[in-house]
């Protein structure tokens, strides 16, 4: 892994941590044209997250969610996917789960997975073929399983496309931020999880975390694999299947 890019994410990590922490309940609010609610904690975050990476890399190709333009597009360079704030409405609401997701490629390959939530304290960095939480690497995964607590994370509102009695016998959870639940399932901490739709910085932070473990985003009504290439081709498109990350 380039030292360079570590930095890069070193410093939006300080950046997240001081962010948050001067966060007061007066947060500003705006909507988007597509009628979602956008924060100023988004648009600063945005900036940061843009700055810090053309700084060191000038080419790089950053794709990010408030910033829905392709500011470059080049195989041959680093390609950021950035969702800026996971969670909004939980963020917005108080609720802890949200955060930053950076999934970052050199071509095709996925290089690093990083998610970060400020208000849980919760950080997963995964790279060269190891895994950090909290700044902690893990040793192994230890991912035993009660029968009675398989779990499958599910996003909002899906229950109005899937019939839920089908998972009868496993517990459904929404923590509020797709990422969180897409980093959980890539760490064996629940069976899959399923969305109803989303763009591609929802999930990028997963590919590599994902790819590590054998892990792999899947069409849920089709059960047809979907491999990077696909997933990223839809860019700034909203990929508006259901979509199933769980084992191979």
């Amino acid at each position: 892994m380039d030292k360079k890019v570590l930095e890069i994410i070193a410093k939006i990590d300080v950046f997240y941590k001081e962010l948050y922490e001067k966060t007061n309940d007066s947060i500003q609010v705006s909507l988007k044209d597509n009628g979602t609610s956008v924060s100023q904690f988004d648009l600063d975050a945005t900036a940061f997250c843009i700055e810090v990476i053309n700084e060191t890399f000038p080419n790089a190709n950053i794709w990010i969610e408030e910033d829905q333009a392709i500011l470059k597009e080049d195989n041959n360079e680093y390609t950021f996917v950035i969702d800026p704030l996971d969670g909004t409405a939980s963020f917005l609401r108080g609720y802890p789960i949200w955060g930053i997701g950076i999934g970052v490629l050199k071509g095709d390959t996925p290089l690093l997975s990083y998610f970060y939530g400020p208000a849980c304290n919760q950080k997963y960095l995964a790279y060269d073929e190891k895994i950090f939480i909290n700044d902690k690497e893990l040793q192994a995964q230890t991912n035993v399983v009660n029968q009675d607590t398989k779990t499958i994370f599910i996003s909002s509102r899906l229950h109005k496309k899937i019939d839920f009695k089908e998972f009868e016998d496993l517990k459904l959870r929404n923590f509020g931020s797709t990422l969180y639940h897409v980093v959980m399932v890539a760490l064996g901490k629940a069976e899959s999880v399923l969305i109803g739709s989303c763009y591609i910085w929802d999930v990028a932070a997963a590919f590599y975390l994902g790819e590590k473990h054998g892990y792999a985003f899947y069409d849920f009504k089709m059960q047809k694999q979907l491999s990077l290439k696909e997933l990223m081709a839809y860019k700034a498109n909203k990929i508006d299947i259901i979509l199933e990350f769980k084992k191979l």
